[in-house]
């Protein structure tokens, strides 16, 4: 109901505490969260304390959007990342107006997906 009407998510209180400005560790905020697949067209070397190993994954939707995902792997995945040409499931928050994923993070591999389904 609330991301129809518009809302990011809700925001959860712990029922005994008491307001205050600020960040705090009594108020979460809970949004949901997206998942797709999308074809991995290269890799961007990383930079600071991943020098030498992936960056990012430079990926293309079934639509022909092209964006980057770079959170979500592990040390050894930034080791050996997903090859070229293979189909990865990422999650995000939703699309901005230009149809790209927000915030997408890395989930696994989907060598059950073909490549040849993205354009």
């Amino acid at each position: 109901e609330v991301e129809a009407a518009g809302g990011e998510g809700l925001i959860l209180r712990h029922p005994t505490a008491a307001h205050r400005g600020g960040r705090t560790t009594d108020v979460l905020k809970v949004k949901s969260k997206k998942d797709d697949e999308a074809l991995v067209i290269g890799h961007e070397p990383g930079k600071g304390k991943h020098e030498g190993r992936l960056g990012a994954l430079l990926c293309k939707l079934r639509s022909g959007v092209t964006f980057k995902v770079g959170t979500g792997f592990s040390d050894a995945e930034r080791e050996d990342p997903p090859p070229v040409g293979s189909v990865v499931t990422f999650q995000y928050f939703e699309l901005t107006e230009a149809r790209v994923p927000r915030f997408p993070a890395y989930q696994r591999v989907r060598p059950d997906v073909a490549a040849s389904d993205f354009r």
